[in-house]
C-alpha cells in the first residue's frame, strides 16, 4: 500500500475516534444536565486515635463503602472530649458520624436507647431527629410498671426506627483489661458492661502480689473537673470519689450507699442508707445529705446528670438514715437511675453560690464518701486517689493513680516497662492480647460488651432528611468488615434494631435483616431518583434539593 494511502487511512481513523469521544462527552454531557445539583462533599467525624486507631479504621470502612455510593467524604477526627461536647450532646453533628456510646451500666436500661438517643428535643439525640408519634410512645414505655407491657412497646419503637432509619447499629466492641500480672490478681471480668469505674469489677477486688500497693492506670486526660454536675465525659472517675446510691457488679444492680429500697406506691421509692458510712473528712453519711443532693440536682438540673433525674421530682427526709424519692410518674428504670446520682456532703455544699460553676479543686471541697479520697490532679500528668479506709468496700490497696498519658503509643510503653498496671479501653484489645501473649509480667481479659458504634446522620440537612438516602446508607454499611478490619475481630457486628442484642429480651429479634449490598443501595437511590454524573458522583433528583 502506497505511503499515502495509509497515511489518509490514518487520518480518517483517528477523525473517527476523535467524533466518537465527542459523541461520548456530548452524551454524558447531556445526561449530566439531566441530574439535579451534585451532592456536595460530606464530613464523617470519628474519634481521634488518641482514644484508638480502632475508630479512624471502622470510620475508614464506611466511607470506602459510602464512596462507591458516588459520595465523597472527608474524614474529620475529633478528641473524644470534643466530640462528646459537640456532637453527642451539643447538636453540632455537621454531616455523618461514627458515633459511639460506651456501655455505661444505666445504658443497660432501654430508655437510653429507645428515649435519650431517639425521642425528639432528647440532649443525647446527636441526630436531631424527631418523629411525634414515636415519641409518645418512647415516653408512655418509660412510665410503664408493667415489664410485659413495656417489653412491647419498646419492641413496637424498635419496628419504626428500623423503618424510620434514624441511626443505626454497626458493632458493639469487645473490650479488655491488660494488668501487670507480677503485681496484681483477682481480676475478674465485668461482662456486660466495660471495666467502668461505676462497675465493682476489677477495680474494688484487686489484690497486690508485694510491696506495690498502688495502682497505676494507664489512660489519656479527659477530666474536666472534680465537680460531680458539672464533669460530662469522666463521670465514672468521679464516682470512686462520690458514692452512688445503688451500684452494677455484672448485669446486676446491687446496693452501695443504700443497704435497701422498696416502693411505697407507683411514685414513691423509700431507701435506707447503711449505718455508719463517712465522708471522706470524717463527717457522717445521714439521710439530710441525700435529701439535699437530690433536690439540689432536682432544682439546678445538671445536663450531666440529665438521665439519672428523669421523673425525679424531690426527696424527703424520714429518718436519720432514710429517706423517700418522689416521683413524677412511675418509673420502672428508677433503679438503674440510681446508679448515676451521686451523694454531696450538704455541710459543703450547702454554702455554694454557684454550684454548677463551682471549682471543688479550688475550694478545698473534694470530698465525697467513695472508696477512694482525692490526693491532687497534676494537670496532663495524673490523677491521684488514696483509698478510703473506712468505706465498706474498701479495696485491698493503698491508692490509685490515673496517668494521664495521651497516646496509645505512650500507654503500650508504660504497659511494658512497668510504669502502668493496668490498661484498658485506650488500647485495642487485639495490641492487648498480643502484648500479654509476648510478655510474661502482662495478663489479659477479654470483656464482651454493650459499647456500640453507630452511624449518625443529620436529619436537619439534605439528603439525611430523605428516608431513601438513609436506607440506602444503611445498606450501604459493611457491620461485619467494620468488626474485623476496623475491630480486627474484637467486636460483633450489631444486630438490627437500636437497642444492642446483649440487653435480652429488651431487644427485638424479630426485625427484618439488612445484609450489606452496595447494589442494592445504588437501587434504591436511583428509584428515589438520585443519579450519577460521568465522573460518578451523586446528584440529586433533579429540582431538589
Amino acid at each position: 500500500m502506497p505511503q499515502g494511502t495509509s497515511i489518509l487511512r490514518l487520518t480518517k481513523i483517528a477523525a473517527a475516534a476523535w467524533a466518537l469521544s465527542a459523541a461520548v462527552v456530548a452524551t454524558a454531557s447531556a445526561a449530566d444536565e439531566k441530574l439535579g445539583t451534585i451532592i456536595p462533599t460530606m464530613t464523617m467525624v470519628y474519634y481521634a486515635p488518641d482514644a484508638g486507631q480502632d475508630y479512624q479504621q471502622s470510620a475508614r470502612v464506611l466511607a470506602e463503602a459510602f464512596e462507591k455510593l458516588g459520595l465523597d467524604i472527608k474524614m474529620t477526627p475529633l478528641q473524644q472530649s470534643t466530640m462528646v461536647a459537640r456532637i453527642s450532646i451539643g447538636k453540632g453533628l455537621e454531616d455523618l458520624a461514627l458515633g459511639s456510646w460506651g456501655g455505661d451500666p444505666d445504658r443497660m436500661d432501654p430508655n437510653f436507647w429507645v428515649l435519650s438517643l431517639t425521642a425528639c428535643n432528647e440532649r443525647r439525640n446527636a441526630v436531631k431527629w424527631c418523629d411525634e408519634e414515636y415519641t409518645k410512645i418512647a415516653q408512655d414505655q418509660a412510665r410503664t410498671m408493667d415489664q410485659e407491657k413495656r417489653r412491647a412497646l419498646v419492641w413496637k419503637l424498635q419496628e419504626i426506627a428500623h423503618e424510620k432509619a434514624p441511626w443505626w447499629l454497626v458493632s458493639h466492641r469487645m473490650q479488655g483489661i491488660l494488668y501487670n500480672s507480677d503485681r496484681w490478681d483477682n481480676i475478674k471480668s465485668s461482662e456486660p458492661v466495660p471495666p467502668h469505674e461505676t462497675v465493682v469489677e476489677p477495680w474494688l477486688k484487686m489484690r497486690p502480689k508485694g510491696d506495690d500497693r498502688i495502682v497505676d492506670w494507664a489512660y489519656y486526660e479527659d477530666v474536666s473537673t472534680y465537680n460531680p454536675l458539672a464533669e460530662q465525659t469522666s463521670q465514672g472517675w468521679i464516682r470512686f470519689v462520690y458514692d452512688s446510691y445503688l451500684r452494677t457488679e455484672g448485669s446486676k444492680i446491687v446496693p452501695w450507699a443504700v443497704t435497701s429500697w422498696k416502693t411505697v406506691d407507683d411514685t414513691t421509692v423509700e431507701l435506707k442508707l447503711r449505718d455508719g458510712m463517712t465522708f471522706h473528712d470524717d463527717k457522717p453519711v445521714t439521710a439530710d445529705d441525700a435529701v439535699f443532693s437530690i433536690n439540689l440536682m432536682v432544682k439546678l438540673k445538671p445536663p450531666p446528670l440529665a438521665n439519672g433525674l428523669v421523673g425525679i421530682s424531690g426527696a424527703e427526709k424520714v429518718d436519720n438514715l432514710t429517706f423517700r424519692i418522689k416521683l413524677s410518674q412511675p418509673n420502672p428504670a428508677i433503679g438503674r437511675q440510681l446508679t448515676a446520682l451521686t451523694i454531696l456532703p450538704k455541710h459543703i455544699w450547702e454554702k455554694v453560690e454557684d454550684p454548677l460553676r463551682w471549682d471543688p479543686i479550688a475550694n478545698k471541697g473534694v470530698i465525697g464518701s467513695g472508696p477512694f479520697a482525692f490526693v491532687r490532679w497534676d494537670r496532663n500528668q495524673a490523677h491521684v486517689l488514696r483509698t478510703h479506709k473506712k468505706h465498706w468496700a474498701a479495696p485491698a490497696y493503698d491508692g490509685l493513680r490515673r496517668l494521664s498519658l495521651g497516646q496509645a503509643d505512650a500507654i503500650r510503653a508504660a504497659m511494658l516497662d512497668g510504669a502502668a498496671d493496668v490498661a484498658t479501653s485506650t488500647l485495642p484489645v487485639a495490641t492487648q492480647k498480643e502484648l500479654a501473649e509476648n510478655n510474661k509480667h502482662l495478663g489479659f481479659m477479654p470483656v464482651k460488651t454493650f459499647t456500640s458504634t453507630t452511624v449518625w446522620v443529620n436529619h436537619t440537612k439534605a439528603p439525611f432528611n430523605d428516608l431513601a438516602f438513609r436506607k440506602a446508607l444503611r445498606s450501604a454499611t459493611d457491620r461485619e468488615r467494620v468488626a474485623l478490619e476496623g475491630w480486627l475481630g474484637f467486636a460483633d457486628p450489631a444486630a438490627e434494631g437500636i437497642v444492642p442484642a446483649i440487653l435480652g429480651d429488651w431487644h427485638n429479634p424479630n426485625l427484618k435483616k439488612i445484609p450489606f449490598d452496595i447494589a442494592k443501595a445504588r437501587q434504591t437511590l436511583k428509584e428515589a431518583g438520585y443519579g450519577w454524573d460521568s465522573n460518578g458522583r451523586l446528584h440529586f433528583p433533579p429540582g431538589k434539593p
